[in-house]
């Protein structure tokens, strides 16, 4: 393995662990800004083992080349050993359990009474149940209702990034709390709030969510596959930010990315 891992990565290599990578933030294993900098790693990593170490504690397997597989036939033989042993028992237990029940009277229970149907929830009269309204992102009228909630909750419009996962539904922002801290609120269905531990956010820019354009983004995210060049390109994650100047991302499952201005004009395309 160790001298496997010590062997020049490929170009391939550095795109099957952006890829993993990729797969790994859709499914909410790391932040935005950890994914970010693993990806630049990923792009610049030397040898095998540069790229495992990005990988090693995501819960996905990442296709890197492996040593061939060493092989040990006297632990084989052992365990195949011990698996007849196991047949044989268990197959001895199946005559013994047999031929108790054939000596046995079966009983036969008679149910007493019918079973009761489980019937629905009764709500009380006057009372209206409480139904979680799911946030929509990939429409315009859904993405200004999820800013709408967020405002309602949080007041302020400034914000770091906003960030979308449109395969699982699932959303982040960051925006700097009364402290100057910077706090990382995770959207799936509410809004969660919690410090973000990292100091790379500490001295961010910032931008005006209500300035951004959702007809435009909505837009834009329906035009991806074209700008790409690809029909069959989906759309996985988005983010909205200004930490090196104000841009929207767009990034496929492939790992394809297009960058957008705020006034919708292309930066840069990423095959």
């Amino acid at each position: 393995m160790a001298e496997n891992s010590s062997k020049r990565a490929r170009d391939i290599d550095r795109a099957t662990t952006a890829t993993a990578l990729d797969r790994a933030y859709s499914d909410g294993q790391m932040t935005y800004e950890e994914h970010r900098l693993r990806i630049e790693r990923a792009g610049t990593a030397v040898t095998l083992s540069d790229l495992r170490a990005l990988t090693d504690d995501l819960q996905s397997d990442v296709d890197l080349p492996e040593p061939p597989p060493r092989h040990y036939e006297p632990k084989r033989r052992v365990l195949y050993a011990i698996l007849a042993v196991i047949v044989v028992a268990v197959g001895l237990t199946v005559i013994l359990l047999d031929s108790r029940a054939d000596d046995e009277p079966v009983e036969v229970a008679v149910p007493t009474s019918a079973a009761t149907p489980m019937s629905a929830v009764e709500v009380a009269d006057g009372v209206t149940p409480i139904v979680a309204r799911p946030f929509v992102f990939d429409t315009a009228a859904g993405l200004d209702d999820f800013r709408a909630r967020y405002l309602e909750q949080y007041k302020s419009s400034e914000v770091i990034s906003v960030s979308i996962r449109f395969n699982d539904e699932r959303a982040d922002i960051y925006r700097f709390d009364a402290d100057r801290a910077v706090e990382d609120v995770s959207v799936s269905g509410g809004f969660e709030p919690r410090l973000y531990s990292s100091s790379s956010l500490n001295d961010a820019g910032t931008f005006d969510w209500t300035t951004i354009d959702h007809t435009l983004v909505a837009n834009l995210l329906a035009g991806v596959p074209e700008s790409l060049g690809n029909p069959n390109a989906v759309v996985n994650n988005l983010t909205i930010d200004n930490r090196e100047r104000p841009e929207m991302e767009f990034r496929t499952a492939d790992s394809s990315r297009i960058i957008f201005d705020f006034a919708g004009n292309p930066i840069a395309i990423y095959r």
